[in-house]
């Protein structure tokens, strides 16, 4: 059964840290990011998405971002992401 993470708020530089441990708990595990509560997302944070997608396809498990609202696509629109990437671990 995946963990379902549903971070709030802004994912900012002082969210990276609470964040990135969260993560590295689950490590191995499939894990779906529910971002529907999220507000503003910043560089940082999609870098913590990024090698955590890495991570899960190295250990075969599954990582997915979903419900990502509209400010959130037209920030990561702005760096040249979408969900998917983050989801795959691409850039």
């Amino acid at each position: 059964m995946a963990e379902t993470f549903i971070p709030e708020g802004k994912l900012d530089t002082s969210a990276a840290v609470g964040f990135h441990a969260a993560l590295l708990a689950h490590v191995g595990q499939d894990i779906v990011i529910d971002l529907h509560k999220v507000t503003q997302i910043g560089a940082l944070c999609c870098q913590l998405f990024l090698a955590a997608a890495r991570t899960a396809r190295s250990s075969h498990a599954g990582f997915s971002v979903i419900n990502v609202t509209d400010p959130v696509l037209v920030q990561l629109a702005s760096m040249g992401l979408t969900p998917e990437t983050l989801a795959e671990g691409k850039t």
